[in-house]
């Protein structure tokens, strides 16, 4: 994510190497590439405001994109944005000692752990079980009730109601389980109850609702009808502030983890974990740990899953930051994680669809799901239904999994 810009429109990149070839989707579709890129770069700019800086980096991400349209390869697959060719290579096991370092303002030292630690690779294309189908869809390009421009985020709640971070129209929008419209609430500005590209969106187990209000560089709390309860952060990169709150995620304790990405050469790109009211209680991530890290998820263990976007890769941790395991060599930058009741994780991938894993990081399935280059936000709900935000599509995705 290029300085200034508020949301995933930068981080569209075309990846050559490393076990990946230039996206067919971008090669078949030169021409409708580029326009689909001038429109982001459009939607980009249009977010930014009065920020100079933040337009030229939306204009510089809009040249180096096309420019990587026009460098793909042969354009002949069969759907555009349906497939992506991958190499697959035998990569073993890699154990590996790794110190991670958390501070807390209720201690005064801070504590160094060093953990023993197992990485794995996501490289095979082979599946253990079948894709989820779809069964649902709803949404269409607008500011109407249910209707989106450039949807992000997505939670589910405990009575099956689900959340979207609307973040071209500045709000949230609730649904029931059926997709049929609710409530809406928030509109553009830096007020109690305002937005400025809202992008992650969280649930709690008593119903209230988190959003990562990126662009004002902040957390907002509501109750379930959009009722505004607090707020807590600012720009900056000490405890407690963000450069871009952009995904959150609370656990059964009810605390609340703040994926934060910062623009100052990723060395302060970090997930933070507060209280339910907002008090800092630790950090982790500094020195270069992440790049870009757009969104965070937790299981009921009480494990922390960082979609670690730059990277291409998902890392794991405890509750208090202690790294675990991580897998990589994903198929594009990974914009969403979430789990299940079962502890298995999905990551929907900027250009290639969803993937299912294990809380190891086995690959168990994919799916490409008709998304149109950018499936962003990934939720699922207590039977297992998987809801991904189709941000190119302007609408939501329900799926059903074997």
């Amino acid at each position: 994510m290029k300085a200034g810009v508020p949301s995933s429109v930068g981080l569209a990149m075309l990846l050559v190497g490393g076990g990946l070839t230039a996206s067919p989707a971008l090669a078949k579709c030169r021409s409708d590439c580029k326009k689909q890129i001038v429109a982001e770069a459009k939607a980009c700019k249009s977010g930014c405001g009065k920020d100079k800086v933040c337009k030229k980096a939306c204009r510089d991400e809009k040249t180096s994109d096309v420019a990587a349209c026009k460098a793909a390869p042969n354009p002949t697959p069969p759907d555009c944005g349906e497939t992506t060719t991958t190499t697959t290579t035998s990569t073993p096991a890699v154990t590996s000692s790794t110190t991670t370092t958390s501070t807390s303002t209720s201690i005064t030292s801070t504590t160094t752990s060093t953990t023993s630690t197992t990485t794995s690779t996501s490289a095979s294309t082979s599946t253990t079980e079948p894709p989820c189908s779809s069964v649902l869809q709803w949404g269409a390009p607008g500011s109407g009730n249910g209707e989106f421009i450039n949807p992000t985020g997505i939670a589910i709640d405990g009575s099956g109601n689900i959340y979207v971070a609307d973040s071209g129209n500045n709000r949230i929008q609730k649904f029931d389980a059926s997709g049929t419209f609710l409530t809406t609430w928030g509109s553009s500005g830096s007020g109690d109850g305002q937005f400025s590209n809202p992008f992650g969106v969280a649930t709690d187990g008593g119903g209230h609702v988190y959003v990562a209000d990126s662009g004002n560089s902040r957390v907002q709390k509501f109750d379930a009808s959009g009722t505004f309860l607090t707020t807590w952060g600012s720009a900056g990169s000490g405890t407690g502030q963000f450069g871009l709150s952009a995904g959150v995620a609370t656990d059964g304790s009810e605390s609340v983890y703040v994926s934060d990405v910062h623009n100052d050469n990723h060395l302060h790109d970090r997930v933070q974990k507060f209280d339910a009211s907002g008090n800092f209680l630790l950090t982790w991530g500094s020195g270069g740990q992440f790049d870009s890290p757009v969104a965070v998820a937790t299981d009921t263990s009480g494990h922390v899953y960082v979609a670690d976007t730059g990277n291409f890769r998902i890392q794991k941790f405890d509750a208090i930051g202690t790294f675990l395991t991580m897998w990589g060599n994903l198929k594009s930058e990974a914009e969403g994680v979430a789990t299940n009741s079962t502890g298995d994780v999905y990551v929907s991938e900027f250009h290639a669809g969803i993937e299912k894993f294990n809380g190891s990081g086995t690959f168990l399935t994919a799916w490409s799901g008709g998304f149109n280059f950018k499936p962003v936000g990934v939720a699922t709900d207590a039977s297992g239904n998987v809801y991904v935000v189709d941000y190119g599509n302007n609408r939501v995705q329900k799926f059903a999994c074997p």
